[in-house]
């Protein structure tokens, strides 16, 4: 697994690394209902809008893996409270078989 993980990730970052050489000259961008202009070099915007876009996408998988998490908790109390009656039935056997006098060896036939 390390393996496959540096075989995508090593390319992944010469690419990202040719792309922010060949990419340095500056952008001018005007953010007009705030009256601001940006003066930042090409990658930068890029890398921004590839940065907040992994963060939304991210965001988005959380929120619609809520109903999984919610019912892994339940199945996961659920269990919990199974062991628990189990543990007590065990327990609850264990002192039955302690209480019942021994069982006289059986007689030759």
């Amino acid at each position: 697994m390390n393996r496959l993980r540096w075989l995508i990730t090593l390319p992944l970052a010469v690419v990202l690394v040719v792309f922010a050489v060949n990419n340095r000259n500056t952008v001018e961008v005007d953010l007009w209902p705030l009256g601001l202009v940006v003066d930042w070099p090409m990658f930068v915007y890029v890398f921004l809008g590839a940065g907040i876009g992994l963060l939304m996408g991210g965001l988005f998988a959380w929120i619609s893996g809520g109903a999984g998490r919610k019912l892994a908790r339940e199945r996961r109390a659920r269990l919990r409270e199974l062991e628990h009656k189990i543990e007590t039935m065990q327990a609850r056997m264990d002192s039955e078989n302690e209480q019942r006098p021994a069982r006289p060896p059986a007689l030759p036939d």
